[in-house]
């Protein structure tokens, strides 16, 4: 049953002694078939992980019952069980959340407990509840200490020490079940021996089952029933009224006969999930293969196991595609950071050879007017001989013709593919038996091959082919981004230049224009925001235009003004958007330029700081402070105000979200705006 992480304490709730619905926690752990035995590992394992965690000297499985409690695992305790009126565990079933006493000498319930006052003197206890799936709390899994914690457990303790007792009644539940089941697969055992007709019934049943299932008699573990599926499984082969080993050496040269003599002589069920299988029908045969999710089941007659029920699902498909998924990730993330043409033909090699289990894998630069390939270094499987220099593609058959129109090239077995057959020796000579060859494309023609290799034949699933197809789409598509980049690059250039060139046309037409205009300020201020426009687009052209670092923005602003030493910087690396880099741009252009001329840059001592965070209060916000310290007091403009002081009211993305205070220290002006927006390309 899922719980919360609270704790209870002293001061936060006061619990009864004990649960008063005694009779339905008896029920409960009658249900649950806990009794006191020997000790088993899965709890005894569970406790010592709760001292660990805990830094604790005792830890305690407790069962609660009527007038005592009991312990199902201990680390640390002596005793096997304790009275209920000293029971300390007892006060944590009233709740379903964690007790925690920091010290048992100070806490009213506990004080005149005996083992508290007495030996062994404990002064620490942390309890969470034992609770079953219906609510039902049947005792603790705590964790005791013999001096006081007056700050208890730490967060995480506090969690680990709640899903370990979850996984306590896991075990107990599991048990439970497993006690079902081996019920179950007795009376399967039992039915054997019914009627002729109800046999029938039970073996069609048992040959549709989707399961491979098979049923051993004896020591020797010798086939009494099979179905279908087992017989898919292990290759056709006639096992009926032979041991396993007779029957299936490559099964048990890899021990899943001993693992089956283990569980005929301890009686105790064997599970496992994804175990690798390589079955051989026959000794020249192909090696294939197989992930198996079984559990070897012992059957028993009159408390003896006489045989063994094997039970499971072929999960190879399952495990393949999983690994295929994997793999597509790793390479998206390596393809991610790599930005040259044969560091991604390296990168597509490796993982194309990781999963296929080639036997030699790499790339090769492609000279197409003379049809050679050169051969870079390359990696090979132990054993294997690299294949390294140049070659011509037409010495090995005709796929250079697939390559050339972008088509990857995948032969199963070059002795028998139209394309390498008549090539086969030539190939042989090189180790290669399987050939899978990758184009890689630059503006439509072949410069490189991605290659991987076999030297034994084989079968190339659908699946496989997929993969090998997703790679090479990948890869190509990674070298396509490295060719948008060089050209978005060298567009940029052209870009700037023009824009650069614009800009300088715009501030000459305006000299000119303005030549008679007899406020220099106002042509003056024109120019500089031109200029700050420039700096802007430059930063930007940097992150290609579509997003700059701000402290990149705020520093180039500061920049052009040559007195970078009287500005202090401050805030988290946050990203801004193209419109919010320039929009920002401008208002700290206005904002430094009223500083130098009315405000704390107009005198020698004056400073000022550019703040900047995010708020997550609420939505998340993206908040600049712009404090000016040792000028002038600042005063309020009259009337709506020049361009500049129009335009700094107007905040960060024109929102109008500005807060202006004109103190005596100087003018101080706050900033907001929604992140997203900020952030917006």
């Amino acid at each position: 049953m899922s719980r919360s992480n609270a704790v209870l304490t002293p001061e936060s709730q006061t619990i009864t002694s004990l649960d008063c619905d005694t009779d339905t926690r008896l029920k409960a752990i009658t249900q649950l078939g806990i009794v006191e035995a020997s000790a088993e590992q899965a709890f005894d394992d569970l406790t010592q992980l709760a001292a660990q965690i805990c830094d604790a000297p005792v830890a305690l499985v407790s069962v609660v019952e009527k007038d005592r409690q009991w312990f199902k695992a201990k680390v640390g305790f002596t005793p096997s069980e304790t009275p209920i009126d000293q029971s300390v565990c007892a006060h944590a079933l009233g709740s379903r959340e964690m007790l925690v006493i920091p010290d048992l000498m100070s806490d009213p319930r506990t004080m005149s407990n005996p083992i508290v006052t007495g030996e062994p003197h404990i002064r620490f206890y942390a309890g969470a509840p034992l609770v079953t799936e219906d609510g039902i709390a049947i005792g603790s899994l705590c964790v005791i200490d013999y001096k006081p914690r007056p700050a208890g457990l730490t967060q995480k303790q506090v969690s680990a020490l709640s899903k370990l007792a979850d996984q306590v009644m896991a075990q107990f539940a599991l048990r439970r079940a497993l006690a079902d089941r081996e019920d179950l697969v007795a009376g399967l055992s039992r039915a054997h021996g019914r009627a002729a007709e109800e046999r029938r019934r039970l073996t069609s049943m048992f040959q549709a089952a989707p399961s491979f299932m098979a049923l051993l008699r004896g020591p020797e573990h010798v086939f009494d029933m099979t179905n279908a599926a087992y017989q898919r499984m292990v290759g056709g082969r006639d096992v009926l009224g032979r041991s396993v080993r007779e029957a299936l050496p490559d099964a048990a040269e890899q021990g899943f006969a001993d693992l089956l003599d283990k569980v005929y002589r301890t009686g105790e069920v064997y599970q496992v999930e994804a175990a690798l299988f390589a079955s051989q029908a026959s000794p020249e045969g192909p090696v294939d293969e197989r992930y198996l999710d079984f559990v070897y089941q012992p059957l028993e007659e009159n408390g003896e196991v006489t045989g063994i029920f094997v039970e499971g699902y072929d999960v190879t498909d399952r495990v393949w595609q999983i690994r295929r998924q994997e793999a597509l990730s790793e390479l998206g993330e390596r393809l991610r950071d790599s930005n040259e043409v044969a560091g991604i033909a390296t990168i597509a090699a490796e993982i194309l050879a990781g999963l296929l289990g080639a036997t030699r894998a790499g790339f090769g630069s492609v000279d197409l007017q003379n049809e050679t390939v050169f051969m870079h270094p390359n990696w090979c499987a132990p054993g294997a001989e690299p294949v390294e220099g140049t070659y011509r593609f037409r010495d090995y058959g005709s796929f250079i013709d697939d390559l050339v129109a972008g088509r990857p090239v995948l032969i199963e077995d070059i002795a028998v593919d139209e394309r390498t057959r008549d090539s086969e020796n030539a190939l042989a000579e090189l180790g290669i038996r399987v050939l899978c060859n990758l184009p890689i494309l630059e503006d439509g023609k072949l410069v490189m091959v991605v290659f991987v290799h076999h030297d034994t034949a084989r079968q190339l699933s659908n699946d496989d082919l997929a993969f090998i197809r997703q790679v090479g789409d990948r890869a190509q598509a990674a070298i396509a981004r490295i060719q948008a980049e060089k050209l978005q690059k060298v567009l940029n250039q052209e870009l700037s230049h023009r824009l650069k060139n614009t800009l300088a046309m715009v501030q000459a037409i305006a000299g000119q224009t303005l030549r008679s205009v007899t406020e220099k300020d106002a042509v003056e201020a024109f120019n500089s925001r031109i200029h700050a426009l420039s700096t802007a687009h430059q930063i930007l052209l940097q992150e290609n235009w579509s997003a700059a670092p701000i402290r990149n923005v705020v520093s180039g602003v500061v920049k052009t003004l040559n007195q970078s030493d009287r500005f202090a910087l401050d805030g988290p690396d946050v990203v801004l958007g193209a419109r919010a880099a320039l929009s920002m741009t401008l208002v700290l252009h206005e904002l430094a330029t009223n500083a130098i001329k009315y405000g704390a840059l107009s005198v020698e001592a004056g400073s000022v700081s550019i703040e900047w965070c995010i708020d997550h209060a609420e939505e998340d916000t993206f908040a600049l402070t712009w404090t000016e310290q040792g000028g002038p007091a600042a005063t309020e403009p009259d009337g709506r105000g020049g361009f500049g002081s129009r335009l700094i009211k107007m905040g960060l993305l024109g929102t109008g979200s500005t807060s202006i205070n004109y103190g005596t220290e100087g003018l101080q002006a706050e900033m907001r705006a929604p992140l997203s927006q900020m952030q917006q390309i």
